[in-house]
């Protein structure tokens, strides 16, 4: 990966593109074509992201970054709602997360998957990644080449 700063669309927001510093982690306000997706998140809970950058697909969770080619990505629920996201090495389990799934306030009955996928960054990654390696070549083709925020 090399060592600059990778604009990326806010997931949430998105007319608002963020500048990662892979290395750190750290945001700032940018502008330009986006070669993937961030989640700003609270102080609590580092950025998450997916994103292309020399040639590969990238998932970045705080100053943590994994080339998606060397990983497996899975996210699953329990019966109670929470649910797990992990990252997966050749050596086993190199993240795990624990967290509750979103639910919509108050009871929305047209709430989907759409929406779930929406709230759920997680989630909509390790459905990005679990996609055959032709997509997944097709996601990182169009991350490289970059687009314009919404």
């Amino acid at each position: 990966m090399t060592t600059h700063w990778i604009p990326l669309q806010d997931y949430d927001r998105h007319d608002r593109v963020w500048a990662l510093d892979p290395r750190s982690g750290h945001l700032s306000p940018a502008s330009g074509r986006c070669h993937g997706f961030v989640r700003v998140s609270s102080e609590k809970n580092p950025v998450a992201a997916l994103f292309a950058d020399a040639g590969r697909l990238w998932l970045q969770y705080g100053d943590r970054h994994w080339d998606c080619e060397e990983v497996s990505v899975r996210c699953s629920a329990a019966p109670d709602g929470t649910r797990e996201f992990t990252i997966t090495g050749h050596h086993g389990p190199e993240l795990r997360l624990n967290y509750p799934a979103p639910r919509p306030e108050p009871f929305d009955p047209t709430y989907d998957w759409i929406d779930t996928l929406a709230d759920d960054f997680l989630l909509w990654v390790a459905e990005r990644l679990a996609v055959p390696d032709n997509r997944r070549q097709a996601l990182r083709d169009h991350y490289m080449a970059g687009f314009t925020p919404a």
